[in-house]
């Protein structure tokens, strides 16, 4: 039992972190990008808008797709997607085909919480659903944590190409893994189109797509270019602010496993958001001070947007499976991540866009703030309608 239940979790995590590994690509290697292929920042931004608003804007259908088919079903193909949408990155001769390579990328991204969070509503049952949901969520930070630690001393050795390369065996050892160890649906789990149709989604989850849309928007702004802010504003190496995306994402692996555990057993979910969108605001605010106050600052950045702002989907997650009945957990986790998603596509390529034409992150860091103070007001809106 114990075993299964460690494959199981295995499986979620690495579907996650496969599925939104790009992401980390782009940010972590976004200087030999920029070098390569001769782009601005902004276009570096726009990769993570190719990838995130494909995958938004197929949310919606994939979530249908996983109501049909089964999670087992879903989550396997999105391990495939992944691990094309990997080789495509590496391969891809120039600029515009690597924007299409992002935008595949986007496919496995907006597939892959459809798929995880169907497995979830029917194979795990309430009460171990915020640590399984955490751990499952947990996969996206360990995959940002492997990324900035192995990426650049891979791209040192191999190249960039060959150090996305590396990095396809992880979706392809997931597929296998998925193959051999996830139960098949029960044949109740899969409903037709006009039992979808019927269904009615609860009004807290569109809510929940607005605070996915601004929190996106904002996260995504720092998790692109907080190495290039390292670079560029702190003056450090591509190896030490690779390593700040690693610490960001170390710590998120803990958060997020915590904070579901913590929504689910004691604070539940609403008010775990409000407190998440808190932090990421102060988190903006550390960053800023790193600039002024001293590097250190940088780090502290960096553990406590892991805390926050990388940790809200498992929260978010965990609040579509209690809230949403089984059979359509695809359909609302897509609605969801149609906001999320359409966030995280907007937040970078504009925040890169200011930088480039101000020549300062500062105010594009102010713009963050408020988009989590934001998502805070948000939130709160919900707890006075509970």
């Amino acid at each position: 039992m114990k075993l299964q239940r460690a494959t199981f979790g295995t499986v979620l995590a690495t579907t996650m972190g496969a599925a939104t590994f790009a992401l980390a690509v782009f940010a972590v290697l976004a200087a030999e990008l920029i070098a390569e292929f001769d782009v601005a920042r902004w276009q570096i931004g726009a990769l993570g808008t190719a990838s995130s608003l494909g995958g938004g804007l197929a949310s919606p259908w994939l979530g249908r797709a996983a109501d049909r088919i089964g999670g087992r079903r879903a989550t396997v193909a999105t391990l495939a997607i992944a691990a094309v949408a990997l080789v495509s990155v590496a391969g891809a001769p120039g600029f515009a085909l690597l924007v299409l390579a992002a935008g595949l990328t986007g496919i496995a991204q907006g597939a892959s919480n459809p798929a995880t969070n169907k497995l979830i509503s029917l194979h795990v049952e309430p009460g171990r659903r915020g640590v399984v949901t955490g751990i499952k969520q947990s996969g996206v930070q360990f995959g940002t944590f492997l990324g900035g630690l192995l990426l650049p001393p891979f791209a040192l050795l191999w190249g960039w190409r060959g150090a996305v390369l590396a990095f396809v065996s992880v979706p392809v050892a997931g597929l296998v893994l998925a193959l051999l160890t996830v139960p098949h649906d029960p044949d109740e789990s899969v409903h037709d189109r006009a039992d979808m149709v019927a269904g009615e989604i609860p009004g807290f989850i569109y809510r929940l797509a607005i605070y996915g849309f601004l929190l996106g928007a904002g996260g995504t702004a720092i998790f692109t270019y907080l190495p290039l802010f390292a670079q560029e504003v702190l003056g450090l190496s591509l190896p030490v602010a690779g390593s700040a995306v690693a610490v960001m994402g170390l710590t998120g692996i803990v958060a997020r496993i915590t904070w579901a555990r913590f929504a689910e057993l004691r604070v539940g979910a609403v008010r775990a958001l409000s407190a998440i969108a808190q932090l990421a605001a102060l988190a903006v605010l550390t960053l800023i001070g790193a600039e002024f106050v001293g590097v250190w600052l940088l780090w502290a950045g960096a553990v406590v947007t892991g805390l926050s702002a990388s940790s809200w989907n498992s929260v978010g997650m965990l609040a579509i499976i209690q809230r949403v009945p089984g059979r359509l957990a695809g359909r609302g986790s897509g609605i969801v991540l149609f906001g999320f998603l359409a966030g995280l596509g907007l937040g970078a390529p504009i925040f890169g866009w200011s930088v480039d034409r101000l020549g300062t992150y500062n105010p594009g860091w102010i713009v963050v703030i408020g988009l989590f103070v934001a998502g805070w007001v948000v939130m709160r809106g919900a707890e006075a309608e509970a």
